[in-house]
């Protein structure tokens, strides 16, 4: 028998086999493999369980007798007896889980789509970047079989070591959507930097293989690998039959299903596009383009959800923050000693009308009263702290306690403000306790980042962003119609629990002698009579008062020396919601909702609005601002001749739209149907929820081919001209959006209202 301590890197499985990568603190990397039976339970009437452990042993999937044991059931929170079924590989798992959608309704079956890595990892208390010790012993073969696993850290620690990891890139030269064959390949590692020419697709993967061979990385870190990179390498690979070695492991029967269409799919109203997924064993791949956590919180935002969700890293770089948080809901539902449903099984209770109308509420919104004005001076804004997991956590909220059968009969148990609605005094529920943790745990990060600086504030920052972003889906979850551990009830019962806390703190705030400005959801907008200055002590105090009556945190997000609330663009006597900026008497600036901070806008647009604020949180009061209105008026015309003369570059024009549909059934010949037939033309198809980028050429033309121009089609004619093409803009369309991203910061401060005689009447953009 050996010894080897690391940190477990990769996890994965094949047939028969668990096959775990461990790394050392001193770099090294090697393969193990154990055998793992996943146990499974099923509850049905006798003669169903019959036909399903026939059917077992016909695919010779027990590893043993199957035997009826005891377990407790989620939602009913009782005992009953269940067949336990313990498997001889894991692979038999998805075929049982396909077989359910056959038999629905005639048989339960639980634990059995749990992730056959988490399952194992559950079993032996690991989880991914674990410090272990493992007990082995080698085999003829060459193979490390594992006899024994001790785990050194625990995976709800706070802090914890990491590996040193040797990184690499890999990305196209052009857009992903240009053909490989007419694209390049960028690699950079630790050891240098490659262009390898995709028009010679056999020396490219000759060249690749030796940089992989020479650099070693350990995370390969790609721009639109999943989508397009690893695909078109592999078909290469296959043609011209030279493996690729992205894989360390070479003992392993790996087959890889070569995909090149992802998915495409509907959530809150939105079109979202997943590329397929194309994980490396024994190293990493992460796609930056096919990774939200990595957007919200980079590599160590990831590394911190696949610790607590036992999640395997390269998994949950591609899932949802929804996923890592119904892997922790498993995790504690197991420790719980409940059977895990394979699907959700609680569906909405039947209500009358009235109900529905009383209960099937959101989030309560007070509008900003602009009648007086849209521009506000010393406004203080206060914010209940995650005010939705907390809700969850204090009030006990889980689908298995809201109406639960066991308290059913009791008297005196607590009931959801306005919907009368029962919660369970008999159990902690599973939602509520996976929560509890996760805000603990932010909360820690949140202070470690405020006490330190440089890369270890960085850090503590990632984490602490990646968990947000956990509980900003945690609410919704609970309404998820595919949720594992979700209930119609307890989302409704968060809203009503949300909305009595923020009548709290209005009638509190009131009661203190403040006007209430603006209320959304989770914040108020207060300020004194006559914009009379703040006075932070007793702001602090009052947020005491409201904390004590919640029971939520609450604290002091700011207090504004100026705050705007712009007018919705169609109606100028309505404000927007979630739309206002305004600068803190720290100097610090706020926005939501205006051009600079949506990605649908040209980043020339975004950054000249930055200027023009930039230039306005110069000043702690509106009247010294409105006194230098000239120099704001000078930015302006300064920014808005650069686009008259055609200096800004046209990649800083370009207009990022996401489509929600194939081009096909595009009724409409708008901007995005238009750009997706130009792509069409140049053989290049774009699935729905994909995101496309076009600069408005000429928006006024009869010709639709000259409207808009794809980025695709840009850099083709460049590279077909030799770089002698010129690029034409819409120069009236841009100057237009210059001008309504400028009105819409500006409009409340000016001495003027009509905005249109900035430009130039000749043009006669209106």
């Amino acid at each position: 028998m050996k010894t080897f301590r690391g940190f477990l890197f990769d996890i994965y499985h094949t047939d028969k086999r668990i096959y775990l990568w461990v790394k050392a603190k001193d770099g090294e990397n090697k393969l193990f493999f154990d055998s793992y039976h996943p146990t499974i339970y099923a509850k049905a009437d006798p003669e169903i369980l019959t036909k399903l452990v026939r059917r077992l042993y016909d695919l010779d999937a027990l590893a043993e007798v199957p035997s009826f044991t005891e377990k407790k059931l989620f939602y009913q929170n009782q005992k009953v007896q269940v067949l336990k079924l313990v498997l001889s590989r894991p692979n038999v798992l998805p075929k049982i889980t396909n077989s359910l959608y056959q038999l629905y309704g005639k048989y339960d079956i639980y634990h059995s789509d749990i992730e056959v890595t988490t399952s194992y990892m559950v079993e032996k208390n690991i989880f991914p970047l674990c410090e272990l010790e493992v007990i082995y012993e080698t085999l003829e073969s060459g193979l490390s079989q594992i006899f024994f696993i001790k785990p050194e850290s625990k995976a709800f620690d706070l802090e914890y070591n990491l590996p040193n990891f040797k990184i690499a890139s890999l990305q196209f030269s052009k857009s992903h959507r240009i053909p490989f064959l007419e694209n390049s390949l960028i690699i950079e590692t630790n050891i240098g930097k490659w262009e390898l020419a995709g028009k010679n697709p056999k020396q490219l993967l000759i060249d690749l293989n030796l940089i992989l061979r020479e650099s070693d990385p350990d995370i390969v870190l790609s721009s639109y690998g999943d989508q397009v990179i690893l695909p078109n390498l592999f078909m290469i690979s296959q043609k011209y039959k030279i493996p690729l070695e992205f894989d360390r492991d070479k003992t392993s029967t790996i087959r890889r299903v070569i995909k090149t269409e992802g998915t495409s799919f509907n959530t809150y109203g939105t079109i979202v596009f997943r590329a397929p997924s194309y994980p490396f064993f024994g190293r990493w791949h992460i796609d930056s383009r096919n990774s939200f956590v990595f957007k919200e919180a980079e590599l160590l935002g990831i590394i911190e959800l696949a610790r607590i969700s036992r999640l395997p890293i390269q998994k949950m770089a591609r899932a949802s923050t929804g996923k890592a948080l119904t892997y922790i809901e498993v995790d504690v539902a197991l420790r719980m000693d409940y059977l895990v449903p394979w699907q959700k099984s609680a569906v909405e209770l039947p209500k009358s009308a009235l109900q529905l109308l009383i209960s099937d509420r959101g989030g309560l919104i007070y509008q900003p009263d602009i009648s007086q004005g849209i521009v506000l001076e010393n406004v203080a804004q206060l914010d209940f702290s995650q005010m939705y997991p907390s809700i969850m956590v204090i009030h006990n909220i889980s689908p298995e306690t809201i109406n639960c059968l066991c308290c059913k009969d009791e008297p005196n148990t607590p009931m959801v403000p306005g919907i009368g609605y029962k919660i369970c005094i008999k159990r902690r529920g599973i939602v509520s306790e996976a929560l509890s943790h996760i805000l603990d745990r932010r909360a820690y990060y949140k202070f470690r980042k405020s006490e330190t600086t440089g890369s270890q504030k960085i850090a503590y920052n990632s984490k602490q962003s990646s968990l947000k972003w956990m509980l900003v889906t945690s609410f919704g979850y609970l309404g998820y119609r595919n949720a594992k551990f979700g209930k119609l009830e307890s989302h409704e019962s968060v809203t009503a629990f949300g909305r009595e806390k923020l009548l709290t703190a209005k009638e509190i705030a009131e009661e203190e002698g403040y006007v209430l400005v603006h209320a959304i959801t989770d914040s108020i907008f207060i300020k004194r009579p006559d914009s009379q200055a703040l006075n932070e002590t007793e702001l602090r105090n009052l947020c005491k008062k409201i904390q004590t009556k919640s029971l939520v945190q609450m604290d002091i997000e700011g207090i504004y020396s100026w705050l705007v609330f712009p007018p919705s663009t169609t109606d100028k006597q309505m404000p927007v919601a979630n739309r206002y900026m305004g600068k803190f008497l720290d100097g610090s600036f706020k926005s939501r909702g205006i051009a600079s901070r949506r990605k649908d806008i040209p980043k020339y647009i975004r950054e000249s609005q930055s200027l023009f604020i930039q230039w306005m949180c110069q000043f702690t009061n509106i009247k010294d601002m409105q006194l230098h209105e000239s120099q704001i008026l000078n930015i302006y015309e300064t920014l808005d001749e650069k686009l008259k003369t055609g200096e800004v570059p046209w990649k800083d024009l370009l207009i990022q739209r996401s489509t929600s549909q194939d081009p096909e059934e595009y009724e409409v010949d708008g901007a995005t149907s238009l750009s997706l037939y130009e792509l069409k033309e140049m053989g290049i198809r774009v699935q729905a929820g994909e995101k496309i980028k076009y600069l408005v050429a000429n928006r006024k033309s009869d010709k639709k081919s000259e409207r808009y121009i794809t980025e695709e089609r840009i850099q083709n004619e460049i590279l077909k001209s030799k770089n002698q093409f010129k690029v034409i803009y819409d120069t009236n369309y841009y100057r237009e959006l210059l001008l309504k991203s400028f009105e819409e910061i500006w409009g409340g401060f000016s001495s003027f209202s009509n905005f249109k005689q900035l430009i130039d009447s000749q043009l006669q953009l209106w």
